[in-house]
C-alpha cells in the first residue's frame, strides 16, 4: 500500500451546471477511487476546484448578463451542490474567488519558473479580430482543429486533445461578431516543452496510464514539442506579476496543476496543517492520481509534469486515468441545443446510487458510451429492483424464518461452493477493478452484478428444491448472510448510501464516512450475530 495518495479531478468551467456526461466522467472516477482506498485504510486526499479564472465564464455572464465573478459565484454553487446530490464531493473543493491562497500560490510558482528561465517571452502569432479591435483565445475563436479538422476551440480540440497555438484554429472566426480574424504577432510567455522531452518520455514509459493518454504522449514525443503559450492579454484573469506585463493575464490552461496544489494548502489549512501541501507534494512515497477527460491530456500528462519537473522539487503524476465523452440518446450533449439531463434536476428524482451505479456500469472508459433513459430504468427496475435488492430481501427474511434472524453457526466447508468462492474471492477481484493502475468503473459495477445475479440464482434453486433433496439449509443461509455482508462492504465505493444502508440492517455500524473493506479470514457476519427481521428496500420500480 502506497504512502499516502492524492487524487485530482480536472477542474470543470463555472459557467453551467453539471450535466450525466460531467458527472460519468472524472468526478465518478476520483470519488470511486478515494472510497475505496478510504474503505481499505489509506491515507487518500481528493481536492478539485472550479476554474473561476475561465475565459468561458465571462462569455456566459455576458449571455446572461451578469459580469464574470457573479457567474462563476453562482455555477460554482450549483456544481458544488450537484456533487453533494451525487455523493461525490471531494475531500476538499476550492472556490479560487473566496481564497486568496489560490492566486498567490499561481504567481508564486510562475515567478520560480520565470526565474529559473523556464517561462520566457516569445513573439507568437495570435488570432486578432479587427472588427471587435482585439486578440481572441480559447473560447472566442471557432474553428477547426489544425490536426484532425474536427470542430474545435481556440485553445485544445476536444477530438484529438492536440493544441491549437500557437496560430489558431483553421477557418477560424470569432465567438462575439462572427467576422475571420487575421493572424498578428504578439508578445507573449511562453514555456518551450522540447528541454522537458527526455525526461517526460521516460516519465511515459515507467507510468501505467490510461492507454489513449499514453499513446497521446507517445506521439507527440516522436516529434518536436512546441512551445506552448500561456499569457494573453486579457482584464479577466490571474495577473501576471510582472512590472513589464500588466493588462497580461496567465492561461489556466497553465496555471491548472497549481490549483490543485492550492486545493491541497486549503485542504491542510482547514484542518489546521497550512503547510502540510509543501510534505504531500514534496514526498517521492505520494502517489499523485489525475482524473481527466481525454481533451486534457497535453496539459495533465505534458505541459503539468514539464512544469513541475522545472521547478525540480515536485512529485509527477503516478496515475493519469482518462475517459472518452459521454453522449445522450446518441447524440454529444448540448446545452445550447438543451440537450441534456442536469444532474442536480435529475438527483433528486432518483436515488443517488442508482445513477452512480449506471454511470459505472455504462462509463465511457476506452471509447464514447452513451446514456439513454430506457436503459437507466431497465437498470433500475431489473439489475437493482429485481435482481439486487431482491436477493438482499430474501436472504434477510428466510434468515428471519428460520432462524429468528441470527446467524446459525456453521462449517463453512458446509456452504455451497459458488457463494463460498464468492465470499472468499470477491473482495480480490473488485480491488483488481479499483486499484489505480487496473482501475475500471465498468469492470467493478460488472462484476458486482454478475455476482449478485449469481447468488440470486443459487438461492433461487435453493428455495425451489424439495425439503427432501436440500443441503444443510443453515449453511446456505449463513453462507448468503456472510455474502450480503462483503457485498455490502465492497460496493461502497460506487454505492455508498445502499451500502451503509445494508450494513446497518445487517446489525453492523459503519464508520463516519464508510463501510470498512473485508478482511481475508474474517468474517463480516460471525456465528450468532444478529439481523434486522425484514429488509427494507432503498430503490423503486420507475
Amino acid at each position: 500500500m502506497p504512502k499516502r495518495v492524492l487524487i485530482t479531478c480536472a477542474p470543470p468551467n463555472p459557467n453551467g451546471d453539471l450535466h450525466l456526461g460531467h458527472l460519468s466522467g472524472p468526478f465518478m472516477g476520483a470519488d470511486v477511487l478515494r472510497k475505496y482506498l478510504a474503505a481499505r485504510d489509506v491515507p487518500v486526499t481528493y481536492v478539485a476546484y472550479t476554474d473561476d479564472h475561465s475565459c468561458y465564464v465571462p462569455r456566459r455572464g455576458a449571455e446572461l448578463g451578469w459580469d464574470a465573478r457573479t457567474t462563476a459565484f453562482r455555477y460554482t454553487n450549483r456544481i458544488e451542490h450537484t456533487l453533494a446530490l451525487a455523493d461525490m464531493l471531494p475531500d476538499y473543493y476550492e472556490h479560487p474567488h473566496r481564497e486568496p491562497r489560490h492566486d498567490t500560490l499561481v504567481q508564486e510558482h510562475f515567478l520560480r519558473l520565470w526565474e529559473s528561465g523556464v517561462i520566457t517571452e516569445h513573439e507568437v502569432p495570435t488570432p486578432y479580430c479587427t472588427t471587435c479591435d482585439g486578440f481572441v483565445y480559447e473560447a472566442y475563436i471557432r474553428g477547426n482543429c489544425r490536426s484532425c479538422a474536427a470542430p474545435s476551440d481556440g485553445t485544445y480540440c476536444e477530438e484529438c486533445g492536440l493544441t491549437q497555438e500557437p496560430g489558431g484554429v483553421v477557418d477560424g472566426h470569432c465567438f462575439t461578431c462572427g467576422s475571420q480574424p487575421e493572424i498578428r504577432t504578439a508578445s507573449r510567455l511562453v514555456v518551450a516543452l522540447a528541454p522537458f522531452a527526455e525526461r517526460l518520455t521516460e516519465l511515459c514509459e515507467k507510468s501505467p496510464w490510461r492507454q489513449r493518454v499514453l499513446d497521446f504522449c507517445t506521439g507527440l514525443l516522436a516529434r518536436e514539442l512546441p512551445v506552448v503559450p500561456i499569457s494573453r492579454v486579457a482584464d479577466y484573469g490571474i495577473p501576471v506579476p510582472l512590472d513589464a506585463w500588466q493588462g497580461h493575464i496567465l492561461d489556466t490552461w497553465f496555471s491548472g496543476i497549481f490549483g490543485y496544489i492550492a486545493a491541497t494548502a486549503a485542504h491542510g489549512a482547514a484542518l489546521g496543517k497550512p503547510d502540510e501541501w509543501r510534505d504531500i507534494w514534496r514526498d517521492p512515497q505520494t502517489e499523485l492520481v489525475h482524473f481527466i477527460g481525454f481533451d486534457c491530456s497535453f496539459s495533465h500528462a505534458v505541459l503539468w509534469p514539464s512544469l513541475l519537473l522545472g521547478l525540480g522539487e515536485y512529485i509527477t503524476p503516478k496515475y493519469v486515468i482518462s475517459n472518452e465523452f459521454y453522449t445522450l440518446e446518441g447524440d454529444k450533449f448540448s446545452t445550447s441545443r438543451g440537450h441534456a439531463i442536469w444532474g442536480s434536476d435529475f438527483l433528486r428524482e432518483v436515488p443517488s446510487d442508482a445513477v452512480r451505479f449506471h454511470l459505472c456500469l455504462t462509463a465511457p472508459e476506452e471509447a464514447k458510451s452513451d446514456f439513454r433513459l430506457a436503459d437507466f430504468d431497465r437498470t433500475v427496475n431489473t439489475l437493482l429492483v429485481r435482481d439486487w435488492e431482491g436477493w438482499a430481501a430474501s436472504v434477510v427474511e428466510l434468515l428471519a424464518k428460520e432462524h429468528g434472524s441470527v446467524v446459525p453457526e456453521t462449517d463453512r466447508a458446509a456452504w455451497p461452493s459458488t457463494i463460498r468462492t464468492l465470499v472468499e474471492q470477491l473482495p480480490l477481484e473488485l480491488a483488481g477493478h479499483l486499484e489505480p493502475a487496473t482501475f475500471s468503473l465498468r469492470g467493478a459495477a460488472a462484476r458486482l452484478l454478475e455476482a449478485v445475479r449469481s447468488a440470486a440464482e443459487d438461492l433461487r434453486r435453493f428455495q425451489e428444491s424439495p425439503p427432501a433433496d436440500r443441503v444443510e439449509a443453515a449453511a446456505v443461509l449463513a453462507a448468503h448472510a456472510e455474502l450480503l455482508g462483503v457485498i455490502a462492504a465492497v460496493s461502497g465505493p460506487i454505492m455508498p448510501t445502499w451500502s451503509r444502508h445494508t450494513w446497518r440492517q445487517l446489525g453492523l455500524a459503519p464508520r463516519f464516512h464508510d463501510v470498512p473493506w473485508p478482511q481475508q479470514d474474517r468474517a463480516v457476519l460471525p456465528t450468532g450475530s444478529r439481523i434486522a427481521p425484514e429488509y427494507r428496500r432503498m430503490f423503486q420500480t420507475r
